[in-house]
């Protein structure tokens, strides 16, 4: 075999292994963005339940203080109609608006948590929902890819062993170039003359060329694309 026929082997099990990775196309690149997705969105509603949990534990307490300080203020209440002295019912009524500017405050911070809690329950339902669709679509999209990747499992496997055998076979200088080639033209280092002109790239051949490439004498490249060049028999 020559050493144009050893390169153009790889290049066929070498195109075959590029319709394997296309089949596949970027569904694993999906798949693993979505459970990314899908992570962020466990922990975002974990997180956002975690805070709903302590709002509900502050409200509860702000509350409990709340009914104490309306006590005291009403029990207050009671006792200026029983002073005796101005000096007394000034003291006394000091209290009592300081006891509710108090009271204000923790209303305050009781609405302002209330309204937290109830946009981060908001913000959780839709959550959960898009989380719901999410995996929904991850499972098939995993299904699908398993599927994938059983049916051409065992071919990926034949020709990743048929071009390593195939690789030992070319020389190392004509190996690298193919493989630089291969690398810089979306995986084809090989192409055939179609009439005078370049199967890659569609340059212009010389006759000299195209006749030595026909004899197999040496191994032959476009001088536009730098692919090696071959004569495909009939």
């Amino acid at each position: 075999m020559s050493a144009i026929q050893r390169i153009v082997a790889l290049q066929k099990i070498d195109s075959q292994l590029q319709d394997i990775a296309e089949l596949l196309g970027d569904l694993p690149v999906k798949v693993d963005a979505l459970k990314n997705e899908e992570s962020a969105l466990i922990k975002s509603v974990e997180d956002g339940k975690a805070r709903i949990k302590e709002l509900g534990l502050e409200i509860s307490k702000f509350d409990g203080q709340m009914t104490d300080i309306r006590v005291k203020i009403e029990k207050h209440k009671d006792q200026l109609f029983l002073l005796t002295t101005n000096k007394q019912y000034d003291a006394l009524q000091h209290e009592i608006d300081h006891l509710k500017a108090g009271l204000d405050d923790i209303e305050i911070k009781t609405l302002e948590f209330t309204e937290e809690k109830e946009t981060l329950e908001e913000r959780i339902k839709s959550e959960e929902e898009n989380l719901e669709t999410l995996s929904k679509d991850l499972v098939e999209r995993r299904e699908k890819l398993e599927v994938l990747m059983d049916e051409s499992s065992e071919e990926k496997t034949k020709l990743e062993f048929q071009r390593d055998k195939k690789r030992q076979d070319v020389e190392d200088t004509t190996l690298s170039r193919y493989d630089r080639i291969h690398s810089a033209r979306k995986g084809i280092s090989v192409v055939h003359v179609q009439g005078t002109a370049c199967g890659g790239c569609g340059a212009f051949i010389p006759p000299q060329i195209i006749s030595e490439v026909k004899a197999e004498k040496g191994s032959h490249t476009c001088d536009s694309c730098s692919r090696f060049l071959y004569w495909e028999s009939v």
